[in-house]
């Protein structure tokens, strides 16, 4: 029923438009984060949750011949991203779920995850899929802006009508370890933009207001980096 739930809203959310909401206002923090990931020519790369796939195609541009797959649970999300394609670029979308991904042992030297895992209904199984698709050496990055410290968000599941895994940053680290990452950091990514002028604010649903826009902002999003050990 969980993963059912979330298909069904992030179906209405694709025929919202939210995809393009969400490469607005996020895709400064993607950019400093793939920028950050290193990268290399050949690299396969897997975008967990990828929703219209506009990260996916950023992750697959990165370097040369590299190569990104996007998974979401919605249909209309991997419908949009695979209308909004390129064929000059090397990414594919498939749906599935984070807990039984349909992919190869060992294929990805990189996985990266941008507000979405915190979704995922066993966390446990998810982070354990991850670690089974990831090359040995290979590197996990996530990226939420829903944690504990970013107290402006706790609001959202009883917004959105979605539940959400809300951990503090310590807890996310912890969960990272106990599934088996070594070599897992943490630290604070703040969009370089700003935050803009308050006479051009738009309330939205995450957002309703300047002043929960203001600390949300301030916080950052969260961005947990881990290896998979050799």
């Amino acid at each position: 029923m969980p993963h059912q739930i979330l298909a069904a809203t992030f179906d209405r959310w694709a025929a919202a438009g939210r995809g393009a909401e969400m490469e607005s206002e996020h895709g400064d923090v993607a950019r400093q984060v793939i920028a950050g990931m290193g990268i290399r020519a050949g690299d396969q790369i897997l975008d967990l949750g990828c929703g219209s796939g506009w990260a996916t195609r950023l992750l697959a541009k990165a370097a040369a011949g590299a190569q990104a797959t996007g998974i979401d649970i919605s249909p209309a999300m991997v419908a949009e991203a695979e209308r909004l394609h390129s064929n000059t670029i090397r990414a594919r979308y498939a749906v599935g779920s984070f807990e039984k991904l349909d992919l190869a042992d060992a294929r990805f030297q990189r996985v990266f995850s941008l507000e979405a895992l915190y979704y995922a209904p066993n966390l446990a199984a998810a982070l354990a899929e991850i670690r089974r698709v990831m090359k040995p050496g290979g590197t996990l990055d996530v990226v939420n802006e829903y944690y504990v410290e970013n107290e402006g968000t706790a609001f959202w599941p009883e917004q959105t009508g979605v539940p959400m895994i809300r951990l503090g940053e310590a807890s996310w680290r912890a969960e990272l370890e106990r599934a088996g990452f070594t070599d897992v950091s943490s630290r604070r990514v703040v969009d370089s933009r700003g935050l803009g002028d308050p006479a051009h604010f738009r309330p939205s649903a995450c957002y309703p207001d300047w002043r929960t826009w203001n600390d949300v902002h301030s916080a950052g999003f969260l961005w947990l980096h881990a290896v998979k050990p050799r």
